[in-house]
């Protein structure tokens, strides 16, 4: 049985809510975002997604939302420009950019909060987001299950 990532938060007077973090997975490449979606809510993730920056930016503003993963090469706003506006919106969300492209320029990796390559085993994907969520004040995840067998990669 899989462990949902369950997130508490307390509220001004002290009580706790309890609920799904919310990811925003941003890719302009369709079966990305499918597959990483079904993973992602098969581990107790919220997943939206959008399939531009524009359209990923435009679901930060409208959504509450624990963190982003984006892709770096997209058309119209790439990666970096996508992590600037999410952070222009909320400084608070963590940017994590998920890129197979080798050449991120070093600025961009200063604007994201991690960088996972998607060619690595999909844990390492995991790690940070569970790194980072653990981060954010008042969020304290579960701990997130294997997404299957140790050093699986998926790369899309």
């Amino acid at each position: 049985m899989r462990k949902s990532p369950t997130i508490f938060r307390t509220s001004r007077s002290g009580e706790c809510k309890s609920g799904r973090p919310t990811l925003l997975w941003v890719d302009d490449f369709a079966p990305a975002l499918s597959l990483y979606k079904v993973m992602l809510e098969g581990l107790g993730f919220r997943v939206l997604t959008a399939s531009s920056g524009r359209a990923g930016v435009r679901l930060a503003s409208a959504n509450r939302i624990d963190l982003v993963v984006t892709d770096y090469e997209m058309p119209e706003m790439d990666g970096e420009e996508v992590a600037a506006a999410i952070k222009a919106l909320n400084p608070r969300i963590p940017v994590i950019l998920f890129s197979g492209s080798a050449l991120v320029p070093k600025r961009t990796k200063q604007v994201v909060d991690a960088c996972c390559d998607k060619a690595a085993p999909r844990n390492q994907l995991l790690g940070a987001i569970h790194r980072l969520l653990q981060r954010e004040d008042g969020l304290q995840p579960a701990p997130v299950a294997q997404a299957s067998d140790q050093g699986q990669r998926t790369v899309a």
